[in-house]
């Protein structure tokens, strides 16, 4: 009975890993061996640089050659990519101790234009062991079609969009910016000096004569010093050619004009709202809601409200006081007219102050209304 008890803790001591339970019986131990192998994989290159991939060549492939380093057969066991881009094959038989294997990597451009850097990692069975493996390049992508690129047709004219957007313009000078055009006729395109619209905005081109099937630019010029004025805006413009067919041109230009103050250091005005979104809950429509926003200054130095503009004209928007102390704090009141408004409302208030680290606060009012009442 010794013997056979000096036995079992013999073999549970060499490894293996087991309960021993000892009923009246002999002493059993039973257990899994977790042993993990050593590996060594050498690829000969872990990195691809495609450089340039033209999108209308299609898939790029590519094999990762490696030979097992080790003393024992090796397996891989999957291949998992960074992206559904790229997909990857793999040796699926063992790999002899000297032999080479192979991860087969497919890369498919399609829709992805730009830089790119796709990432592998290869696991082996029986090895907690991985190797990474990457391929990097840029996808050039095809030409897009006239009627993709410029899909606006005003005439013998074509553009990308009616609507000029300027975007944030921060300048307190003269702004410009281009956008693209293109002649979709067979005769020499003309622009006019003439054009229509507000005099801070002044429209030229380059070239002012388009030859057939020729690509140009046209110029928005908006003068910021004279708009005077801070906020989102949207203005009609319209622009002429000599032709026939559709001689004058209807556009907007919009922009939004922020004046950014500079920074006076440690003291400065600071914008705080406790509360910057106000749910007005369920109202009937053509009721009446009235909110307030309160406002402190948490800086050093007096705060200044240059505007507070709502983003439609349904919100009528008053301020108690447009010079706000280091320390004090001021209202902000916005009356919502529902007229002609159902469902769920997400309306807006831009704040336009003298803080240099937050020049144009937004404010958000949102609630339901329902139809009218019986």
């Amino acid at each position: 009975m010794y013997t056979i008890v000096m036995r079992s803790l013999f073999f549970c001591l060499k490894g293996w890993v087991g309960i021993a339970i000892l009923i009246g019986m002999p002493l059993l131990c039973t257990g899994q061996e977790n042993i993990k192998q050593h590996i060594k994989v050498e690829f000969e290159s872990t990195q691809l640089q495609l450089g340039k991939v033209l999108e209308t060549e299609g898939v790029v492939k590519h094999r990762f050659s490696f030979t097992n380093r080790s003393e024992e057969p090796l397996q891989v066991d999957r291949v998992e990519a960074s992206c559904g881009c790229t997909s990857p094959s793999w040796s699926k038989d063992p790999i002899a101790a000297g032999s080479q294997g192979f991860v087969d990597v497919q890369f498919d451009p399609h829709n992805r234009p730009g830089p790119f850097n796709k990432s592998l990692v290869v696991y082996y069975k029986q090895s907690e062991a991985t190797s990474s493996l990457s391929i990097e390049g840029f996808v050039v992508p095809k030409p897009k079609s006239l009627e993709v690129e410029f899909p606006l047709v005003i005439g013998d004219l074509r553009l990308k969009n009616r609507f000029m957007n300027l975007g944030n313009i921060t300048s307190k000078g003269l702004y410009a910016q281009s956008f693209e055009t293109y002649n979709d006729s067979k005769d020499i395109l003309v622009f006019s000096d003439h054009m229509e619209g507000p005099d801070h905005i002044t429209i030229t081109f380059e070239p002012y004569t388009l030859k057939p099937g020729a690509r140009g630019l046209l110029w928005v010029h908006y003068d910021v010093a004279a708009k005077k004025d801070l906020g989102y805006f949207r203005e009609n413009v319209a622009i002429f050619t000599y032709e026939s067919n559709q001689p004058r041109k209807d556009l907007v230009v919009t922009a939004t004009l922020i004046d950014v103050p500079p920074s006076s250091g440690v003291e400065q005005p600071k914008v705080f709202f406790p509360e910057a979104i106000l749910d007005f809950g369920i109202k009937q429509q053509g009721d009446t809601v009235e909110v307030s926003y309160s406002l402190r200054n948490r800086g050093q130095a007096t705060l200044v409200v240059k505007k507070a503009q709502p983003s439609c004209n349904c919100l009528r928007v008053s301020l108690a006081s447009s010079n706000i102390q280091p320390g004090d704090s001021t209202t902000i009141k916005a009356v919502f007219f529902t007229h002609d408004r159902l469902g769920n409302q997400h309306k807006t208030i831009s704040v336009f102050t003298n803080d240099p680290v937050q020049p144009v606060y937004v404010l958000t009012l949102k609630g339901l209304l329902r139809g009218p009442r019986d």
